[in-house]
Protein backbone atom coordinates (compact mmCIF):
# COMPACT_ATOMS: atom_id res chain seq x y z
CA UNK A 1 0.00 0.00 0.00
CA UNK A 2 1.70 3.36 -0.94
CA UNK A 3 1.97 6.05 1.48
CA UNK A 4 -1.12 8.89 1.30
CA UNK A 5 -0.60 12.10 3.26
CA UNK A 6 -3.41 14.32 3.77
CA UNK A 7 -3.15 18.39 4.66
CA UNK A 8 -5.72 19.99 7.33
CA UNK A 9 -5.53 23.33 9.21
CA UNK A 10 -5.06 23.99 12.93
CA UNK A 11 -6.59 26.77 14.91
CA UNK A 12 -3.06 27.94 14.56
CA UNK A 13 -1.67 29.85 11.79
CA UNK A 14 1.46 28.07 12.09
CA UNK A 15 0.78 24.44 12.77
CA UNK A 16 -0.69 22.08 9.91
CA UNK A 17 -1.71 18.50 10.62
CA UNK A 18 -0.76 15.59 8.10
CA UNK A 19 -2.72 13.15 8.17
CA UNK A 20 -0.73 9.45 7.18
CA UNK A 21 -2.44 6.01 6.02
CA UNK A 22 0.06 4.02 7.82
CA UNK A 23 1.33 4.06 11.67
CA UNK A 24 4.62 5.71 12.48
CA UNK A 25 3.95 5.04 15.94
CA UNK A 26 2.90 2.01 17.43
CA UNK A 27 1.49 4.19 20.58
CA UNK A 28 1.43 7.36 22.09
CA UNK A 29 2.74 10.31 20.99
CA UNK A 30 6.20 11.96 20.28
CA UNK A 31 7.31 15.58 20.50
CA UNK A 32 10.37 16.86 18.97
CA UNK A 33 11.61 20.66 19.36
CA UNK A 34 15.07 20.13 17.32
CA UNK A 35 17.20 18.45 14.78
CA UNK A 36 18.83 17.08 17.55
CA UNK A 37 15.44 15.91 19.58
CA UNK A 38 14.58 14.02 15.79
CA UNK A 39 18.17 12.31 15.27
CA UNK A 40 16.91 8.83 16.40
CA UNK A 41 13.29 9.26 14.61
CA UNK A 42 13.36 9.56 10.93
CA UNK A 43 10.01 10.68 9.80
CA UNK A 44 10.70 13.78 12.22
CA UNK A 45 14.42 13.99 11.16
CA UNK A 46 13.43 14.50 7.61
CA UNK A 47 10.98 17.25 8.11
CA UNK A 48 13.43 18.81 10.19
CA UNK A 49 15.76 18.97 6.81
CA UNK A 50 13.53 22.32 6.39
CA UNK A 51 14.99 25.25 8.07
CA UNK A 52 11.52 27.02 8.20
CA UNK A 53 10.08 23.62 11.09
CA UNK A 54 9.97 25.30 14.65
CA UNK A 55 8.46 21.23 15.67
CA UNK A 56 7.20 18.29 15.27
CA UNK A 57 4.44 16.38 17.10
CA UNK A 58 3.71 12.42 16.17
CA UNK A 59 0.69 10.98 17.30
CA UNK A 60 -0.37 7.20 16.95
CA UNK A 61 -3.75 6.39 16.02
CA UNK A 62 -4.69 2.71 15.10
CA UNK A 63 -3.55 1.48 11.55
CA UNK A 64 -2.65 5.39 10.95
CA UNK A 65 -0.92 8.19 12.47
CA UNK A 66 -0.71 12.34 12.48
CA UNK A 67 1.83 14.50 12.44
CA UNK A 68 1.56 18.37 13.52
CA UNK A 69 4.63 20.21 11.95
CA UNK A 70 4.70 23.88 13.46
CA UNK A 71 6.94 26.55 11.66
CA UNK A 72 8.88 29.36 12.38
CA UNK A 73 6.23 32.45 12.47
CA UNK A 74 8.24 34.40 10.02
CA UNK A 75 7.61 31.37 7.47
CA UNK A 76 4.55 31.22 4.85
CA UNK A 77 3.51 28.29 4.09
CA UNK A 78 4.16 28.28 0.64
CA UNK A 79 6.00 25.33 -0.70
CA UNK A 80 7.05 24.45 2.62
CA UNK A 81 3.55 22.05 2.84
CA UNK A 82 4.89 20.01 0.01
CA UNK A 83 8.02 19.54 1.09
CA UNK A 84 6.91 17.98 4.61
CA UNK A 85 4.48 15.70 2.71
CA UNK A 86 7.47 14.64 0.15
CA UNK A 87 9.68 13.90 3.02
CA UNK A 88 7.20 11.92 4.66
CA UNK A 89 6.59 9.99 1.58
CA UNK A 90 9.97 9.35 1.29
CA UNK A 91 10.94 8.32 4.38
CA UNK A 92 7.90 6.00 4.51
Amino acid sequence: MSVQVTVDTTPNEHALKFNVNKEILESGYKTFNSLEDAKDFPVAKKIFENDAVASVFVMAQPGTSFITVTKKPETKWGDLSNKIVEGIKAVM
